[in-house]
């Protein structure tokens, strides 16, 4: 019998780049000029799972269950993600699949259910745009602070919208999410595995 788990999986890739940066208002009033597609601003909560003898994390493979609630309409949505390894490039092309889940309260349940253990969780506030094929994320990370993210098709559609936005000058931040959450959470035990805003 065929293995499911053999489904080609680097035919499912993220291409993205990631910008630190001191403020969205610039590249904001871009956007708006450049008559790009607003998607709204939302508000994220990010868990992540493991076996107990970190079997993902030996495989460099990361597990994600992506809670998400758009701040126009409160809608809510939970998205699985697997996701492989990254690299030392500017623009990352790595392996990643992203699953909608129903019911949204039931996804991180699921995997607790399955056997696996929370390696931590953290908050993200998230406006998403548009422009020419390329998700133009502005984020916001506790403690890490702001944070513009080109998703695109190639590498090529990335590098014209930024230029466009005049994003060339920003420095590129080579560290995940999760990479920041996960070096937070060893500094800072009282956390007790969340890296939240604060009140």
């Amino acid at each position: 019998m065929d293995n499911p788990a053999d489904l080609n999986w680097d035919q499912h890739r993220e291409i993205e780049i990631k910008l630190r940066c001191t403020s969205h208002d610039a590249v904001k009033d871009l956007l708006k000029a450049l008559h790009a597609d607003d998607l709204g601003l939302m508000h994220e909560r990010n868990e992540f799972f493991d076996t107990p003898d970190q079997q993902l994390s030996n495989r460099r493979i990361a597990l994600r269950v992506r809670t998400i609630k758009y701040s126009a309409d409160g809608r809510r949505e939970a998205l699985i993600t697997v996701k492989g390894g990254g690299s030392d490039a500017d623009i990352q092309n790595r392996p990643s699949i992203d699953i909608l889940a129903e019911p949204v309260e039931l996804a991180a349940g699921l995997f607790w259910r399955l056997g696996y253990r929370r390696t931590g969780a953290f908050e993200k506030w998230r406006h998403s745009w548009r422009l020419d094929a390329v998700r133009v994320e502005l984020d916001q990370v506790p403690f890490y602070g702001l944070f513009i993210e080109l998703e695109g098709p190639d590498e090529k559609h990335i590098a014209a919208v930024r230029k466009k936005l005049q994003l060339d000058s920003l420095p590129v931040e080579r560290a995940s999410y999760h990479g920041m959450m996960m070096q937070y959470l060893a500094a800072h035990p009282e956390a007790h595995g969340e890296m939240n805003f604060m009140d």
